[in-house]
């Protein structure tokens, strides 16, 4: 496996996998300009063959982060690939001066709320019927980036 920093050729690959796993997929304009601003934090982690298998998109405005999207294709999940995405991003993130990271989570997502926690992210807040289709809560997750906990 690798994991590397997103270039403008990865959108369409992680604009299908978004169609596949999210009800609001963002589309390959909206990944391509993430990808492209200054201060995104968008990552890939691809199979030795170079399949797509997980990404993360989110944004830095040091000190602070927030991932906007991480997902892995289905059948790869529970094999620790979301965990080292999510290290590599907080890694590579604390050059520009990231001192914490924040995230919303759908309240019905027990393993990715898992995976936060397994991460050193807590529990911060809810916000009410946050998402839509389905419709459910969204539990807004921190996570500080001190010097024990990565």
């Amino acid at each position: 496996m690798n994991i590397r920093r997103a270039v403008p050729d990865d959108a369409p690959a992680i604009a299908e996998l978004e169609c596949e796993i999210f009800s609001d997929p963002w589309g390959v304009k909206d990944i391509f300009s993430y990808i492209s601003v200054t201060g995104s934090m968008c990552f890939v982690a691809t199979s030795d063959e170079g399949e797509l298998l997980s990404y993360l998109i989110g944004r830095v405005i040091a000190p602070e982060g927030e991932i906007y999207r991480l997902a892995t294709r289905p059948e790869k999940r529970r094999r620790g690939i979301a965990y080292r995405l999510l290290d590599f991003a907080a890694k590579t993130s604390r050059g520009v001066g990231l001192e914490c990271l924040f995230l919303e989570v759908r309240s019905k997502n027990i393993p990715a709320r898992n995976l936060y926690r397994s991460y050193g992210f807590r529990e911060m807040g809810e916000r009410k019927n946050y998402y839509k289709d389905p419709t459910d809560d969204a539990i807004v997750m921190v996570r500080a980036h001190s010097a024990d906990l990565i």
